[in-house]
């Protein structure tokens, strides 16, 4: 588990050319580095596109830590180098991040002795993820902390004597005092769940996907919550997250195929009819088409090997890898292109966008898909083919709509519903609050939810 406990006095510079001109060299100053720069999203995706060049240009001291920070846990073990303090900080909190309990545990006996807070914290979280009670309990109050991780490990102890309903009010208590403690809002969640309070425990964890990076043990304990809701689009968003940053996560591939196989019977027919037809176009090995021997080699060393792994990336994603040029990319996307695919249709919640000329129909059938407006004006027609440029958005709205969910034109938003816009990271009430204007100037709106779109009442 990584932490996010602040830091007093930020030391680090607003700007991340300062990080990779000079990067930081002990754990507090990276955590301190993760907490300036994910603050604000416009920064993570400046510093997430310096990360992507610093991994190309093989500068391994300057990516690990950059790797870290961006949550790409695994490629930053891949990059470090030595056994220091910053070093063993990334080895710790990655592995656990990763799963990897036993590896991470070996570190972390020796490593909470550390005077850096940091580093004190992170190999106490990862005893703590790998269930080590008694290391807990004997070490964590002789560790150097912070005040924020001492006042969780605190509460922590509480809990871990049993005393579970003092600990849920230690656990409020730092909250009210400090609401962005992600420790404390993560083991309240877990607590509440396990009394059976599910809605006030997918409020809490829903909270924490605001977080970026979103850690792998919010993201399963979520998507489980939304299973047990028979909310499995949400589960299957969940742990497909998950698997975009770590392929290889055992439990994410089981829980997502379980979790997929229930997806069919919460669409109409029309609508499973094509994601089903989506799915098996998908599912497609690359082996199936006539690539030239570099494509084709690049794909197999990236680990992809289906139409469903190729178009989960991006292009810049696809340019990172090694040997993989314009050339290699052109020849794809006209692949892609023939089975009306495009690159980048996962969204961040780990659903596929379909694609306007994907299917059986291969138009967009404003009338049809759009019933619950009403009958259309022509104003109201053109509105919907509008870019969605045209509405001059805040940044962080159009970035939403445009880059993460892949839209183009004013009626592409309308097949969302409120919810499912506010399911996207970084997409909050203000950001819904100024598109719903934006909409209401051409007569339009979003519908408040599935039972709208099909004209029943849903829970």
């Amino acid at each position: 588990m990584t932490q996010t406990e602040t830091v007093s006095i930020s030391s680090i510079s607003p700007d991340p050319a300062s990080f990779f001109a000079a990067p930081p060299k002990v754990p507090c100053d990276l955590l301190e580095a993760r907490n300036q720069f994910f603050s604000d999203s416009a920064l993570a995706d400046k510093f997430e596109n310096m990360a992507r060049e610093a991994r190309e240009a093989k500068n391994n001291t300057v990516a690990c830590a950059a790797s870290w920070v961006c949550g790409q846990y695994a490629k930053a073990i891949s990059f470090v180098e030595g056994d220091g303090e910053l070093e063993n900080f990334i080895r710790i909190s990655s592995l656990s991040e990763l799963g990897k309990h036993d590896q991470a545990v070996e570190l972390a006996k020796v490593s909470w002795k550390s005077k850096d807070t940091a580093l004190a914290a992170a190999s106490l979280f990862a005893l703590n993820a790998a269930g080590a009670k008694e290391d807990i309990l004997g070490n964590s109050p002789k560790a150097s902390l912070s005040p924020a991780d001492a006042a969780f490990f605190s509460a922590r102890c509480i809990e871990l004597e049993g005393d579970y309903e003092g600990a849920c009010e230690a656990y409020e208590k730092i909250l009210s005092e400090d609401p962005s403690c992600f420790h404390a809002r993560f083991s309240l969640a877990f607590r509440l769940d396990l009394f059976g309070n599910e809605k006030e425990a997918s409020r809490h964890y829903e909270a924490l996907l605001e977080r970026r990076p979103i850690p792998t043990s919010v993201l399963l304990n979520l998507g489980l919550i939304y299973e047990e809701r028979n909310d499995f689009e949400k589960s299957c968003g969940c742990y497909s997250a998950i698997l975009r940053r770590d392929p290889s996560n055992p439990v994410a591939r089981l829980f997502f195929r379980d979790a997929h196989e229930s997806l069919d019977m919460f669409y109409d027919e029309d609508l499973e009819r094509k994601e089903d037809h989506l799915m098996q176009v998908l599912r497609t090995p690359i082996s199936d088409f006539e690539l030239s021997v570099r494509a084709r080699n690049c794909l197999i060393n990236m680990d992809i090997h289906s139409l469903s792994d190729l178009v989960s990336h991006s292009e810049p994603e696809l340019l990172e890898f090694k040997n993989f040029g314009e050339t290699s990319l052109n020849e794809i996307k006209q692949v892609l292109q023939a089975k009306g695919l495009r690159l980048g249709m996962r969204r961040e919640d780990g659903s596929f966008v379909i694609p306007d000329d994907f299917g059986m129909n291969g138009f967009f059938d404003a009338e049809k898909e759009l019933h619950w407006l009403g009958e259309l004006t022509d104003e109201q027609r053109e509105a919907l083919e509008m870019q969605i440029s045209t509405l001059n958005l805040s940044v962080r709205c159009h970035r939403a709509l445009v880059e993460r969910l892949n839209l183009q034109r004013i009626g592409d938003i309308l097949r969302y519903s409120e919810e499912d816009l506010l399911g996207m990271p970084n997409f909050g009430i203000t950001s819904l609050n100024e598109l719903s204007s934006k909409l209401t100037e051409l007569n339009l709106r979003i519908r408040s939810g599935r039972g709208e779109e099909y004209g029943q009442d849903l829970e």
